[in-house]
């Protein structure tokens, strides 16, 4: 092992649990939570057969520089139209023999109407703008704020949970609690403990190795609520599994030297070298897995050793349960747990209680002895 102070401890201070389990009392808690219209305008103005057309003209002097109109209607044989006729009526004037020839036409003055200063163009009639009368009683009243109505949709706040086997005697687990948002719970199998959190929909999905072949799974809030689910594990049996636990930043670790392995070693498998679910599926070696929430206040903590037991050609494992000793928990008590599980489903464990070394060993390792059996092929 490494070069670090290695503290034996006596197997004298260990009080041994001649079994494991626990029993949860719930009582009534558990059972009581868990077109539009044309308008014709005026026609342009054109002859009809009813309106005669008269025609005028008129004898012009052949001095004439401008137009005198009343010489012109003096002079002029207007005809006027017979009532009594459709017929067109034509009154046609002697033409003066001093009339400018049609090959040398005389200028004629343009006629012009001069407007006073001050005159104005009539205003163009605008179309008139008709307004919707407004019923007092049909509109809404300013004053008065409009009705709101509250919709309350009920929550069922009973958490549920689901279980289900999975690969290396491992159980799938799905909790959901919609009324326990980002909260803390506790998980309970088999005298393991470890705290976990909800997330923001009230929902958590563990995966979580089977300490029975008949795995019981079993959540609780702290208010009392909780859920509880079951699933059968076949290949339980195929796998040794060991469990430390403790509560708060105790920095507890359980190590497996695997073959002989020492500290550092790629078949050191711990926190820091866990290995894998390829190394349980291919028989190669063993997988660490931890549980807890760091992020609560006093967690508990567990570690699960698993080791392919069943399928494995080579079982040498020394199993070592170790403590460093920090400036948090130096000259503090320490209480920690070891559960052991065999294929076969026999299990065993250790309560340990002590005080860590004052705080001038800050930095060394305690070696809790006798927490675990080692795995051998001599001991199947």
């Amino acid at each position: 092992m490494a070069q670090l102070k290695k503290i034996g401890m006596a197997a004298g201070t260990f009080s041994v649990a001649l079994g494991i389990g626990f029993v949860m009392q719930n009582g009534d808690a558990l059972a009581s939570r868990f077109g539009s219209e044309d308008v014709a305008g005026p026609a342009p103005f054109a002859a009809t057969p009813d309106t005669p057309v008269q025609l005028v003209q008129a004898n012009l002097s052949a001095d004439a520089t401008a137009i005198d109109a009343e010489a012109v209607v003096a002079e002029a044989d207007i005809a006027l139209p017979m009532a009594e006729t459709d017929e067109l009526q034509v009154a046609a004037s002697d033409v003066s023999p001093t009339a400018p020839s049609l090959e040398q036409p005389e200028p004629i003055a343009e006629a012009a109407v001069a407007l006073p200063d001050d005159a104005r163009l009539p205003d163009t009639q605008q179309a008139p703008v008709q307004l919707a009368s407004i019923d007092a009683e049909v509109m809404p009243q300013i004053d008065e704020a409009p009705t709101r109505e509250t919709v309350t949709v009920d929550v069922d706040c009973v958490p549920t949970m689901m279980a289900a086997p999975a690969a290396a005697a491992m159980v799938d687990v799905a909790l959901v609690a919609p009324c326990h948002t980002d909260t803390a719970f506790t998980v309970h199998h088999q005298g393991m403990m470890f705290t976990a959190m909800t997330d923001e929909g009230g929902t958590s999905k563990l995966t979580v190795p089977a300490l029975a072949q008949t795995a019981v799974i079993i959540v609780a809030f702290a208010n009392g609520d909780g859920a509880v689910a079951m699933a059968d594990v076949p290949e339980f049996a195929m796998y040794d599994r060991a469990v430390l636990q403790w509560q708060g930043s105790a920095d507890v670790m359980l190590s497996a030297y695997e073959n002989g392995a020492n500290y550092g070693d790629p078949s050191h498998i711990h926190a820091a070298n866990p290995g894998d679910m390829a190394r349980l599926e291919t028989s190669e070696g063993g997988y660490l897995m931890r549980f807890g929430d760091v992020a609560t206040d006093d967690p508990l903590m567990a570690e699960v050793y698993t080791y392919p037991s069943g399928t494995s050609t080579t079982t040498d494992v020394m199993l070592v349960a170790e403590a460093a000793i920090t400036a948090e928990n130096c000259g503090n008590e320490l209480a920690a747990q070891s559960i052991q599980v065999a294929p076969t489903g026999e299990a065993s464990a250790l309560d340990l209680t002590m005080m860590m070394p004052e705080c001038d060993a800050v930095g060394d390792f305690l070696i809790l002895q006798n927490m675990f059996e080692d795995l051998t092929l001599a001991s199947r």
